[in-house]
């Protein structure tokens, strides 16, 4: 399955800003309206972005439903899903309970599929079976997403880097085979330390990885240093999902493009925009640096 060289992202539909809270929450209420997300997700569309990353958050369901409507955003448009939306649960099991938090996050899968589900993932507490967990964990985030075009589904950096802490390669393994076997889609490793993770992702046995990680370059957000990342993506077999591309609108999409695009191994790049103004000005900058590669 072929990686999108060009992903719309999320973070503007939820409300996420990592410079300026207020944007964010700004942004958040204007987009508590579905439609202006769908008007976002069809302008890309139109300027031949042919996917996007997609949290789990509980909005994110609703733009699901709204796929299900749209035959061509449904069966054409990929979806590079990230999981899990830890805020989300921590929300919901706050608001509902946890029990409730688990049955909503199966959304609309049959009552058969979420018994089989919760039944696993008891088993697997029960016997102290990490990769039964963790393969439940999965099915729960997966499952009211599963009739889209799922093209990747992206572990998290929170867990990602949480099971690199603590030095535990069988996570993804487990991660990489089920993401393989049951979906068909593309396992992915979402890290703010591209270097070690690249090193952990060999050690589990992973080939080529597709890693999303920061890369930019004023350095920001990326970690451990700016050097170290450029001198993995020279020398490391990976496929890099490229995130914070512009610096949190520190850099301008011409100067921002021309260094990625000067590096090895950036199969695709994650860009948040909010307008099509936006849009055109970041998907043509980007347009230009891949005609100019091949």
């Amino acid at each position: 399955m072929t990686i999108d060289p060009i992903l719309l992202g999320h973070n503007q539909f939820f409300g996420v800003n990592h410079l300026e809270a207020g944007a964010g929450n700004q942004k958040a209420i204007y987009f508590s309206d579905t439609q202006r997300i769908l008007e976002v997700i069809r302008g890309a569309r139109e300027l031949g972005v042919r996917g996007m990353m997609m949290s789990t958050h509980e909005r994110a369901l609703l733009v699901a439903d709204e796929f299900r409507k749209d035959g061509a955003l449904q069966k054409e448009f990929g979806v590079y899903l990230l999981i899990p939306d830890v805020a989300k649960y921590i929300r919901q099991a706050n608001e509902k309970g946890l029990v409730n938090a688990i049955t909503d996050s199966l959304g609309s899968t049959s009552m058969t599929e979420k018994l089989a589900t919760l039944l696993s993932g008891g088993i697997g507490a029960l016997t102290g079976d990490a990769t039964k967990v963790l393969t439940t964990l999965i099915d729960f985030e997966v499952g009211p997403f599963r009739d889209l075009n799922l093209k990747s589904i992206v572990l998290h950096d929170v867990l990602a880097d949480l099971a690199l802490g603590l030095d535990m390669p069988e996570v993804f393994a487990t991660f990489d085979r089920h993401v393989r076997e049951r979906y068909g889609a593309i396992p992915g490793y979402g890290t703010k330390n591209l270097p070690r993770m690249v090193a952990m992702l060999k050690r589990a046995g992973v080939e080529n990885p597709f890693i999303m990680a920061a890369i930019n370059k004023k350095g920001f957000w990326v970690n451990p240093t700016l050097a170290e990342c450029e001198q993995c993506l020279r020398t490391e077999k990976l496929r890099l999902l490229a995130m914070s591309s512009l610096a949190a609108g520190y850099l301008k999409p011409d100067e921002a493009y021309e260094y990625l695009y000067s590096l090895p191994n950036v199969e695709s790049v994650v860009v948040g925009v909010s307008n099509m103004r936006h849009g055109e000005e970041t998907f043509g900058a980007i347009r230009r640096q891949l005609e100019r590669r091949v």
